[in-house]
């Protein structure tokens, strides 16, 4: 059995955890790298000053995506987020599948600004189906065309995300964050004055307000985040607006490095894990303030939540993730 994934193939991406969850369960799989091709393109050092420009490239990889598709004539294909595919080089993928699935899975909302395109919210009609992380945007997918719509969590990948060695007595930091800058963020980690928070991730050079010194280096992925979640007696989860009442990778992540989370309190994550014994939640600085001294300050309670959280997500792997998905496509050995 064969898939066919297109998306971004780098260490850590989900498409990587993804490639290797199929290849754990007997599947061969094709790894169509989209972003590596896009930016072969000869033009791709200036297509970013350029819109149509950009549109262009993406039609030609979308062409090349066709022909992988012919080539390699895989059992399903499965296309992770698709931001830049033209809609109609999915029917031609559709035809030839010849009823063969077609599957998006997309770790964003495709109606969150940033991450969302025209073509990407045309193209939801032409897929057969699709995978989403959060359950309130099931009934969107719905109205937006979507033949069909499953809930399927994100879980974490064992070859990265492992556990770490214990609590030290001497943290180097009161709590770790692993995580893009965003306002939010910067305002929420800019209240914790009186403690030290290590701070790893994109953009927060631009941050006025948290203290340089917690700046540790630009984002850091997989194996290499995981490591440094002992650096503190708990590591924060802080959802965007965008998963506001949902979860985020982290969720599964963190938990399966044996490192307690302290996270933003939601009701999906709180029926994921327990609070209080598997999670710690937050719903303001104030108590996110309150929970990490807690944590620095009763070592065998975040010693604790560590271990239990670990318990709970061990089984949640992207390989499990992927039975399931098979499972509804009826492609389940």
């Amino acid at each position: 059995m064969k898939v066919l994934i297109s998306g971004a193939f780098w260490h850590g991406s989900l498409e990587e955890s993804y490639a290797r969850a199929f290849e754990s369960v007997g599947w061969s799989v094709v790894r169509f790298d989209w972003e590596q091709i896009a930016r072969a393109h000869p033009l791709a050092s200036v297509a970013f000053i350029d819109k149509l420009l950009r549109s262009k490239i993406a039609d030609r990889v979308g062409k090349w995506l066709v022909n992988a598709v012919e080539e390699s004539r895989p059992d399903f294909v499965f296309v992770v987020k698709g931001r830049t595919i033209n809609p109609e080089d999915l029917l031609q993928i559709h035809k030839l599948l010849s009823g063969r699935p077609l599957i998006n899975l997309n770790p964003d909302s495709p109606w969150e600004k940033q991450n969302s395109s025209i073509r990407l919210k045309q193209s939801i009609p032409e897929y057969d189906v699709h995978f989403t992380w959060n359950s309130h945007l099931v009934d969107q997918f719905r109205s937006a065309g979507a033949k069909a719509v499953h809930f399927l969590p994100f879980a974490h990948d064992p070859s990265l995300h492992f556990p770490v060695e214990g609590i030290a007595t001497e943290s180097q930091f009161d709590a770790v964050f692993v995580g893009t800058y965003s306002p939010e963020r910067d305002k929420l980690l800019a209240s914790l004055r009186g403690c030290t928070i290590g701070i790893w991730g994109n953009g927060w050079t631009r941050s006025s307000r948290v203290p340089r010194e917690w700046i540790q280096s630009k984002a850091i992925y997989g194996d290499q985040a995981t490591r440094v979640l002992g650096l503190a007696p708990c590591a924060l989860n802080i959802l965007r607006p965008q998963n506001e009442g949902s979860h985020n990778m982290r969720t599964f992540e963190i938990p399966a490095t044996r490192t307690a989370m302290l996270t933003t309190r939601s009701k999906e994550q709180c029926q994921m894990l327990a609070e209080g014994s598997e999670i710690e939640c937050f719903a303001s600085s104030k108590e996110l303030l309150e929970k990490i001294r807690f944590l620095k300050e009763d070592l065998d309670h975040a010693r604790s939540v560590a271990v239990r959280g670990y318990e709970r997500v061990r089984e949640e792997t992207y390989a499990k993730r992927v039975r399931t998905m098979l499972e509804i496509l009826g492609l389940a050995r």
